[in-house]
């Protein structure tokens, strides 16, 4: 039996959904190099990741961690059955982490690609206190989120940007926001600033949390005025099309030094 001919329009829509949509150049700027350093951390069926997000701020991108790579990550692992909880915490002085995570996108791009979204404040997160003789350089009690233990891979989703104290904001930074805003506002933590500590206290956060894996998306990045709007210096955004992924945090840390001293 001869079928009917379908309309025009038709055709052209059943011909549309037949081509499956191209990532666009953020995407497969940040596919290359997470293949290249390996791909995504495995994780069984049934697990768990931890996607640990900058929202510093409710300022977007490159301010905070683009959703173009919260959304790609947590499609990755959802679709294999993997569990993924997007976290953070904004800076200390700031109460308003889950809006912020709403503000700068990082919330919704989370929730539709299927994600659990969580804003680690003191009274409603369930900390572990870090011993006191793997982080000498902080003032005790520090406590980070039980889930950077529990889950099955922690990656660091970091932007690439500029801090007027630390130099720069990449990967190694990123992980202050795990530490408990209480013990991070403490005197003789973060509160006080002191570029002297400041580093080592990072160096030892690394040390004592481990990370399946770090991506800097530098895809657009601030290369001058960071970390946020207020900071004080004129804000400079340079689309570089660039994203760096490693295994290797120090490695993938030094990349990012180097591309924001390139176009900054």
């Amino acid at each position: 039996m001869n079928e009917l001919p379908l309309p025009s329009t038709r055709r052209q829509l059943l011909k549309a959904l037949a081509v499956p949509l191209l990532p666009s150049a953020h995407e497969q700027a940040l596919q290359t190099a997470v293949t290249q350093a390996g791909g995504p951390p495995p994780i069984p069926r049934g697990g768990t990741v931890l996607l640990k997000v900058n929202t510093n701020s409710g300022d977007p991108a490159p301010y905070s961690t683009s959703p173009v790579v919260v959304a790609w990550f947590t499609k990755h692992y959802v679709t294999r059955g993997v569990r993924v909880v997007v976290g953070d915490r904004s800076f200390w002085g700031d109460h308003d982490t889950m809006g912020n995570l709403e503000r700068n996108g990082i919330a919704p791009a989370a929730r539709r690609a299927g994600a659990e979204v969580v804003a680690f404040e003191t009274n409603t997160t369930r900390w572990i206190e870090l011993d006191p003789r793997d982080v000498p350089s902080w003032k005790p009690p520090i406590r980070v989120p039980a889930l950077a233990f529990e889950a099955d891979q922690l990656i660091n989703l970091a932007c690439a940007k500029t801090h007027f104290i630390t130099g720069v904001t990449l990967g190694l930074k990123n992980m202050l926001g795990l530490v408990c805003a209480d013990d991070r506002a403490r005197e003789g933590n973060l509160r006080s600033h002191d570029p002297a500590r400041i580093h080592q206290q990072i160096a030892e956060l690394h040390r004592a949390i481990t990370i399946g894996l770090t991506v800097i998306d530098g895809f657009d990045a601030l290369v001058t005025g960071g970390p946020t709007p207020r900071s004080g210096a004129p804000p400079t955004i340079v689309r570089t099309g660039v994203v760096l992924a490693s295994r290797d945090a120090q490695a993938v840390e030094a990349q990012g030094r180097a591309l924001l001293k390139r176009y900054g």
